[in-house]
């Protein structure tokens, strides 16, 4: 049994306690010959495991109601239905272990950043040629499930999905806090890939339900709030949510907020937003250092954001680095998840070209192809964060419309 350290597990922990110790009282009493005690207390653990989906127990207990109607009661009925409660509690547990399997092998791959699509199109094929019926299992199969959509961009089918196993917890408000975190917060972000920013906001509120005073999950879900209200143009919201993250000493995520925090400065610039702090951008260097040794992941926003940044405070430092970054973008964005990286930097390199000089015409017929492609091919979001603070496309319509007033 998964038990959590949050409210809903020390709810859950309690039940299984209770349910335990009626299990060995009540197996004690009808060692001793006192059956009448026993049952009694066989079947209030039972009434326990069933409703929190104690699977294993449920099996053990089913089995002994099962022997008792059928040598002592002489009930066929309440014999044959103990029967098939052990069957299928006998199946979903063995069909459980066999999920947690698939489930574990794809987090483990995932955390260490190596999980590839075509392992999770194989496990999701596997998995699902199941069949169980336990929470367990379904939150399993709906895990891999989704994390495979994510990969794919399948936002509908995602959505979907977390509605469905959002299902399964019905009238358990308290249990599997972790689980209705994990898929209302990919709720969200599918809401978020769609333009469904009202409906995400909403989906981001009730996770923040079950975030359990873990300050990783409540950090965690306050930048898929920032992530949504910058997608949705709602800047100073976006703003004020970021003052809130301020304190965060965890180094993953505060890189994130980080990185938003320069985004920001970008929009200042731009008029968007009006901000009552200054920027320095040797800093944001200085704390964003360590994470620019990684290639991959937030490493891409560290650079775009610094170029946004040089674009509006300092031309000169943006031509400099156009260099340092098109040679990072040749050796490091390679794979299909970063190819709107790579065309959004095409873009910005493009800037200082002689045949463009900041010109927002010649920009639009020079980086064409670019722009076209963004547009066809829409921003993905995915469990991890290496994802876009805001659309690329969104950002090249700002660039221009600034050099163009700047120019009229």
């Amino acid at each position: 049994v998964l038990i959590s350290t949050s409210k809903g597990g020390i709810t859950v922990k309690k039940k299984f306690d209770e349910c335990q110790k009626k299990f060995t009282v009540g197996h004690k009493f009808l060692s001793q010959g006192e059956r009448k005690e026993g049952i009694k207390l066989i079947r209030q653990a039972y009434k326990i495991a069933i409703e929190y989906d104690f699977s294993y127990l449920a099996c053990e207990l089913s089995s002994i109601l099962h022997r008792h109607h059928t040598y002592q009661s002489r009930n066929i009925k309440s014999a044959r239905h103990y029967a098939s409660q052990v069957k299928k509690y006998l199946r979903n547990y063995n069909v459980e272990k066999e999920a947690e399997y698939y489930f574990y092998q794809i987090v483990m791959e995932q955390m260490h950043a190596t999980v590839k699509p075509e392992l999770l199109e194989e496990t999701v094929r596997e998995i699902n040629q199941l069949k169980g019926e336990s929470i367990k299992f379904k939150v399993y199969q709906g895990t891999i499930n989704i994390l495979n959509n994510l990969y794919k961009g399948e936002y509908l089918r995602i959505i979907t999905d977390c509605t469905k196993a959002l299902q399964y917890f019905e009238g358990k408000s308290g249990v599997y806090p972790a689980h209705h975190l994990f898929f209302l917060r990919n709720k969200g972000t599918a809401q978020t890939a769609i333009g469904q920013y009202e409906e995400a906001a909403i989906s981001y509120e009730e996770a923040e339900l079950y975030v359990a005073n873990k300050p990783y999950n409540a950090y965690t879900l306050q930048y898929y709030k920032i992530l949504n209200a910058l997608h949705a143009q709602q800047y100073q919201i976006a703003f004020d949510l970021c003052q809130k993250s301020r304190r965060c000493k965890i180094e993953d995520l505060r890189q994130h907020f980080i990185i938003v925090e320069a985004y920001l400065h970008f929009l200042a610039h731009m008029g968007f937003l009006q901000l009552n702090r200054p920027f320095r951008i040797s800093r944001y260097i200085n704390d964003t250092f360590k994470a620019q040794e990684d290639k991959q992941g937030s490493n891409i926003n560290i650079l775009i954001a610094e170029l946004l940044v040089y674009l509006v405070t300092n031309r000169g430092k943006f031509i400099d680095r156009i260099e340092a970054v098109q040679h990072y973008s040749y050796r490091h964005l390679k794979g299909s998840d970063t190819q709107r990286a790579k065309w959004f930097i095409k873009i910005l390199c493009l800037l200082p070209h002689p045949k463009v000089n900041f010109h927002p015409v010649a920009l639009q017929r020079k980086a064409k192809r670019y722009i076209d492609l963004l547009k066809n091919h829409p921003v993905r979001m995915g469990e991890g964060f290496a994802v876009e603070i805001i659309p690329f496309e969104r950002l090249i319509e700002m660039i221009i419309e600034k050099a163009r007033a700047k120019t009229a």
